[in-house]
């Protein structure tokens, strides 16, 4: 579907987010409430009456969800013929990018993850619905310490006649119930198996069915019995037995949601552990986004810094715009660009454009969306020294919002260097300017 089209008068798409089973998702605006939101369509060729049929029954399922560990869902209508759902957009890491960069994790986040985790299926299952496709690539951990369950693109309602024909496989063979691969009906011990499996791969930093071919893991998922955690290294007995009840094959052996809740033992800072996790994996990633200054600025000059006051940038102004001092402000307007719209900057960058988007980098700095601005002001910087040159101020004064990102973050000594990148510009230009001065 082409960006910028407006869905029922109110949502107008700004760009597309992913993929799945059922359709696709984009990033949209919500005009009548000035927010930005997911918009889950239906795929095309599914979008037959069964299947909007279907759409419905889930989305009002769902709505009826109110749970900090669930996605929330905002609305629900058609496009045409095609059914959409409207949610909540969350910002910060799944966490399947979270294993890919830090495979093990320590006991206490796994405990704080996986009781989000155990809340959030709680909810579901009260509802009368099952996940179907719980997997880290579905569990969101959010910077303000959130963990939320999301893509219930294949969720089946427990009260309602059934969709999926018996003998279908649907789901991801690593985290799929023995029974199900077998054909047979599931129910929330089928989730609970699933959670079985990504607590394993938090604990152990690799899946507990592993194999060369989908077939090879559908093998040892009915034939083998999981790999025992208990006995390695800084994995606690008391998790090992739990997952592997989980991972029982006969499901009357696994303990429910809320059962495995209780035994979690949840810290009391779950928020805090998950929160900083979020943010030291952003944190890693500025760092490497934003590389080291190119060796062609140190010591350059900027063109027409002479004629700008000589005082460019004082150790108060770098305190107020890195949130390091009481006076920084606390949010700005403006919308956050698209995927697609960052892109565009590769294309066409003439001053004016960099200066807009480095306007809205600034403004998602300044409201908190650091996620958004860590990708923005990479893909900025780069296309700005290649359009522009590497000493050009508007360069420049992305390299400087680099810095405040990096300082927000708690990545110090980087953000000192980013700075130390703009004053060394700064102080080649005013070498310059009082040198012309003494000739």
């Amino acid at each position: 579907m082409a960006e910028q089209t407006v869905i029922a008068g109110r949502y107008q798409l700004l760009g597309r987010l992913g993929s799945g089973g059922m359709g696709e998702v984009y990033e949209a605006l919500d005009a009548a409430l000035e927010r930005r939101v997911a918009l889950k369509m239906i795929r095309s060729d599914l979008a037959g009456s069964d299947m909007r049929e279907r759409f419905g029954r889930e989305a009002r399922a769902l709505a009826r969800i109110a749970h900090p560990n669930t996605v929330v869902v905002h609305d629900v209508g058609l496009h045409g013929d095609v059914p959409y759902l409207v949610m909540e957009l969350l910002e910060g890491v799944d966490l399947r990018s979270l294993l890919e960069r830090r495979p093990q994790l320590p006991h206490a986040l796994v405990r704080a993850v996986a009781a989000g985790m155990c809340s959030g299926l709680a909810a579901v299952h009260d509802a009368g619905i099952l996940h179907r496709d719980v997997k880290p690539g579905n569990v969101h951990l959010t910077r303000a310490g959130r963990v939320v369950l999301q893509d219930f693109g294949i969720a089946h309602l427990l009260d309602t006649t059934r969709q999926t024909a018996t003998g279908v496989v649907v789901g991801t063979p690593s985290y799929m119930a023995p029974e199900v691969v077998r054909g047979e009906a599931p129910g929330t011990y089928t989730d609970l198996y699933a959670l079985g499996a990504c607590v394993y791969e938090m604990l152990a930093g690799e899946q507990p069915f592993g194999g060369a071919s989908m077939v090879e893991v559908i093998f040892k998922v009915i034939q083998e019995e999981v790999p025992r955690l208990r006995g390695r290294r800084r994995v606690p007995d008391d998790l090992a037995d739990l997952v592997q009840e989980l991972l029982a094959k006969d499901p009357t052996w696994r303990p429910t949601a809320a059962e495995a809740l209780e035994r979690l033992r949840c810290p009391p800072n779950a928020a805090e552990l998950i929160a900083e996790a979020v943010t030291e994996d952003l944190r890693t990633r500025a760092v490497r986004d934003f590389g080291p200054a190119p060796a062609e600025v140190v010591g350059a000059s900027v063109p027409g810094l002479a004629e700008a006051d000589p005082d460019v940038m004082t150790t108060a102004q770098v305190s107020v715009a890195a949130g390091l001092d009481s006076r920084s402000p606390q949010g700005t307007s403006g919308l956050a660009l698209s995927e697609a719209t960052r892109n565009e900057i590769l294309h066409a960058m003439t001053p004016a454009v960099a200066e807009a988007r480095q306007r809205e980098a600034v403004g998602m700095v300044l409201r908190g969306s650091l996620e958004e601005a860590v990708g923005l002001l990479s893909r900025l910087a780069d296309a700005c020294r290649a359009s522009l040159g590497p000493v050009h101020p508007t360069t420049l004064a992305c390299v400087y919002w680099q810095g405040v990102c990096l300082a927000r973050l708690g990545a110090g000594d980087s953000a000192v260097a980013k700075f130390a990148e703009v004053s060394a510009v700064a102080d080649g230009s005013l070498a310059e300017r009082r040198a012309a001065r003494l000739e």
